[in-house]
């Protein structure tokens, strides 16, 4: 990853982070940000933000992303699209966020009907 893209990632969690310290009831949500889990067959996944609340447990995946973006639900990549024609591909966050849902149901022995899956893009 290059120091750009970890720069943009940052500051796309920094800005999700600051606006849950000033818009939620800090009695009512608890919130934990860059949580790194261990995955049942090795390795690992790292969430950018989880909210606990007695609503459920939200997780965010993040992404500083400029462009328009596109892809459906079960693709497994989206494209990213510029104005002038360059396209990227990367990986499907709802798809990444599962996974780090069912990792940390898994983990917490929990059903998936608790959790609530958010992507945050950030320009």
């Amino acid at each position: 990853m290059s120091l750009k893209s970890t720069f943009k990632g940052f500051l796309g969690e920094t800005v999700i982070n600051v606006a849950m310290w000033i818009k939620l009831e800090k009695d009512v949500y608890h919130r934990l940000n860059g949580i790194t889990l261990p995955r049942d067959k090795g390795g690992s996944t790292q969430i950018d933000h989880i909210i606990v609340s007695v609503y459920g447990i939200f997780v965010i995946e993040t992404k500083n992303y400029k462009g328009w973006i596109y892809g459906s639900e079960t693709q497994r990549q989206w494209t990213q699209a510029f104005p002038n024609g360059s396209k990227f591909k990367f990986q499907n966050p709802l798809r990444q966020n599962y996974l780090h849902i069912k990792t940390l149901a898994d983990l917490l022995g929990l059903e998936l009907s608790y959790f609530h899956s958010m992507i945050a893009f950030i320009r």
